[in-house]
């Protein structure tokens, strides 16, 4: 089975996937999934702390995938060695603690999955380059191409998208201005490459984070934060 939540911000708010309250994840094995729509959080200081929680991550009934959000320590996160899994690529972080990349289809309990992380910061201006803010939330170029080329290779076809933000015909891509001033020449408008694929793939659901609220656009674009929800249960949301 495959389950999709929102953002969980390290301790603030994991709670969401704990067995605790995720009743259904107590039934699960590794060869079930959740995934987190980004802001991961748990690889942020390098330390005993990270450790702490992608040990409890790792120990928990099934496979924690996440994607990548904008509050990331992507200096850390792309230490982690790259692996091929499941028809993509990903961080191996722990055992059964993978990070997808960005532009890549899994083959999951026989669907396919496109996964895209990345987001431009809302708080951007509170932050601190290098220490709590990284120019790498918003893709390069060459992951832009990478995911192109995957999707032809697919004929442009999915079953899931799973990324951080949303296209930039969503309501709520327009909550805040943004620019890209402050990134490189070499990286993206994120929101107006994830409107290419909204018009160019093929797809049957869409989830996504980032804007700390669960709600349904329209009959395929799901908005989650603090719910799971089955890929196979879907009209009760």
């Amino acid at each position: 089975m495959i389950f999709v939540t929102g953002d969980v911000h390290r301790e603030a708010d994991i709670h969401t996937i704990n067995p605790d309250e995720f009743i259904q994840g107590r039934t699960l094995t590794k060869e079930d999934y959740v995934i987190i729509c980004g802001d991961f959080g748990c690889i942020w200081y390098g330390d005993k702390t990270d450790d702490f929680w992608l040990k409890w991550l790792d120990s928990l009934p099934w496979t924690t995938l996440f994607i990548d959000g904008n509050h990331e320590n992507f200096d850390l996160l792309y230490q982690f060695p790259v692996k091929e899994w499941h028809g993509g690529k990903v961080h191996e972080i722990r055992p059964s603690v993978l990070h997808l990349m960005r532009g890549q289809v899994f083959e999951l309990d026989s669907k396919k999955i496109f996964t895209f992380g990345g987001a431009y910061s809302l708080d951007v201006e509170y932050r601190e380059m290098g220490k709590n803010w990284w120019r790498e939330e918003l893709p390069t170029i060459s992951e832009i191409n990478e995911a192109r080329k995957n999707l032809k290779e697919n004929n442009y076809e999915v079953d899931y998208i799973i990324t951080h933000d949303i296209y930039l015909s969503h309501p709520l891509s327009k909550r805040l201005p943004k620019g890209m001033c402050l990134y490189n020449e070499n990286q993206y408008d994120l929101q107006l490459f994830l409107e290419e694929l909204k018009n160019e793939v093929h797809y049957d659901a869409w989830f996504h984070g980032h804007y700390h609220r669960d709600e349904k656009a329209d009959d395929r674009c799901y908005t989650l934060f603090n719910r799971i929800i089955n890929v196979d249960e879907l009209e009760q949301f």
